[in-house]
């Protein structure tokens, strides 16, 4: 069985080519790499993932997870297995082999795992799509880790995809070393507004020299605020580095947790780890 084990810096992308949409790069410093995503949706959640003071480390399609289904009275029974097939069954009518490779796996700083899944709401009720996703979340549960399905739903519920998409664009830029370290001294560890810090350095809360060089100093985690409460605006409250810690994972993208109630879901050279309901036969 594979294991949830600690990615490595290099990413093992494929391109998925019966998958629409575009091929796209999200820069990710703290990897020396960008996150290849694709689709429009994969590339947000990566920009939530990159920005998250508590990732560690990103993997794209870091696993291959195959897996036999079959249909039974009453629901579908799937096992994990250790291995690829030596040879891949033809699929019957009501049972087949087959595989998944999740979007992302997430290392925290804690040394939490977590198993991402990236679709479109509109694609969750497609038997195939509930399958896979029922796989992953046991998938993940086996190895210690948790699964998250995320959706438009979940990315642009909160303005924090908005909010770093906005600072990713300052990340690189020049700056005056001796604003920025006045601005850096003036922020107090109870939190100050733009505007009211504005006011402390001599400058409009619509400078551009300010703006600019507060979302550098946020870009590069010099300063902090919770992305996930506000569109950034006058009334953001500013914070000295790491007095702000934000993780999606324990709100808006909380575990998807198991399937309850149903059949048994078991895997090879393990106990029964879940239960899913009924689909249609799909392959």
């Amino acid at each position: 069985m594979a294991d949830l084990q600690p990615p490595s810096s290099l990413s093992t992308f494929r391109l998925r080519r019966r998958t629409p949409g575009t091929f796209l790069l999200v820069p990710c410093p703290r990897l020396g790499r960008s996150i290849r995503c694709q689709g429009q949706l994969e590339a947000a959640a990566a920009v939530t993932l990159v920005a998250c003071p508590l990732v560690r480390d990103i993997q794209e399609q870091p696993v291959v997870v195959w897996y036999r289904w079959k249909e039974k009275s009453g629901g579908l029974q799937i096992e994990l297995l250790e291995s690829p097939p030596s040879k891949r069954p033809r699929p019957q009518h009501g049972e087949g082999c087959s595989y998944i490779v999740p979007d992302f796996l997430v290392s925290m700083t804690d040394g939490r795992k977590r198993l991402v899944e990236v679709k479109a709401s509109s694609r969750l009720g497609r038997p195939l799509a509930e399958r896979k996703l029922a796989v992953a979340r046991v998938f993940a549960a086996h190895c210690g880790g948790t699964f998250h399905l995320v959706t438009e739903k979940e990315l642009f519920s909160s303005p924090l995809v908005s909010n770093h998409r906005l600072l990713s664009r300052y990340a690189s830029i020049g700056q005056d070393e001796i604003l920025s370290e006045r601005l850096i001294r003036t922020v107090p560890a109870q939190g100050v507004s733009l505007a009211e810090l504005a006011v402390v350095v001599d400058h409009e809360p619509s400078s551009p020299e300010l703006r600019v060089h507060v979302f550098h100093l946020l870009a590069v985690g010099r300063l902090s605020f919770d992305p996930r409460l506000r569109p950034f605006d006058d009334q953001t409250l500013l914070y000295p580095q790491g007095v702000i810690s934000w993780d999606p994972f324990d709100s808006v993208w909380a575990p998807s947790g198991s399937w309850t109630g149903g059949p048994s879901v078991w895997s090879a050279s393990s106990p029964p780890i879940g239960s899913l309901p009924k689909t249609s036969n799909s392959s």
